[in-house]
């Protein structure tokens, strides 16, 4: 898999059609696209690490396949509710949606990794709970270093199965807190035992984030892929639930900036993950 099939990847995530100022194609002199990268209207805002874990919750609310994958997140987290079978349906590109990005800036090959041909027969730790490594897929790392506050919450290069310090623990995927708000609020009721409602819900295990997976259809060759986010959480703003299989992170509703900054501080997407089906 090389970088067309990532940015095709990104677009499956981001409900958008997303391409790059590297690949000056047909799309960037599209009318959408006749101001320059840092020149955009407001409408285009370029697609970057700051603004890019919003945009995916965002770009989730209306994809194909997301009411499935919240009716499936309902029947998950409530005792009692009847399973749901997630109906997979293929990402189409939006004929409305596009986002642009500077692949320099948004990716760093430094740390991509081909977990194809792996099978642990370790146990890894990451930030003081258990890492289940995503054997099978291959990932392009994210260009995440010294954009937020200091680097301690990835833990350090030098790889090893224990956590060090600081680290913050690895999470896959991740669903949009409106959607899960939805979902999740038409089957409980406030009160003293609600224990689930708006924010962002995110899995430890591979097995589980496999069901909110978005899966597209390459056009460069024809493949099938899956993509999924590997994220790292910070547990100061973490609810557990589900005997450990989900993750929330809360986010009250509020403006667009509080919201943010809130996601910002708690959920950091850092690696994208593909797998050909």
């Amino acid at each position: 898999m090389d970088r067309d099939i990532a940015l095709e990847a990104l677009g499956a995530i981001c409900n958008a059609t997303v391409t790059s100022v590297q690949r000056q194609g047909p799309i960037i002199h599209s009318q959408a696209f006749q101001a320059d990268f840092h020149g955009a209207p407001p409408q285009q805002k370029p697609l970057n690490i700051a603004n890019f874990i919003n945009l995916v919750l965002d770009g989730d609310e209306d994809s194909q396949g997301s009411t499935s994958h919240f009716c499936y997140l309902q029947s998950a987290l409530i005792q009692d509710s009847p399973p749901v079978q997630v109906q997979q349906r293929d990402f189409e590109v939006p004929k409305d949606k596009c986002q642009i990005i500077d692949e320099d800036e948004f990716f760093d090959p430094r740390f991509d990794y081909d977990f194809t041909h792996l099978r642990d027969c370790e146990t890894f730790s990451r930030g003081g709970e258990v890492y289940e490594r995503p054997c099978g897929w291959q990932r392009f790392a994210l260009k995440v270093l010294d954009k937020y506050d200091g680097n301690a919450w990835l833990g350090t290069s030098y790889r090893t199965t224990q956590s060090v310090p600081g680290e913050w623990p690895v999470s896959f995927h991740g669903t949009s807190k409106k959607g899960a708000e939805a979902i999740i609020s038409g089957f409980y009721e406030p009160g003293p035992g609600q224990v689930y409602g708006r924010g962002i819900y995110s899995s430890p295990y591979m097995h589980h984030a496999l069901k909110y997976a978005k899966s597209f259809v390459s056009k460069k060759n024809g493949k099938r892929y899956q993509v999924i986010l590997q994220n790292r959480i910070n547990t100061q703003y973490r609810q557990i639930h589900n005997s450990g299989n989900y993750w929330l992170i809360p986010v009250p509703q509020g403006s667009d900036e509080q919201e943010q900054r809130m996601v910002e501080r708690a959920i950091r997407p850092y690696g994208l993950l593909l797998k050909e089906i």
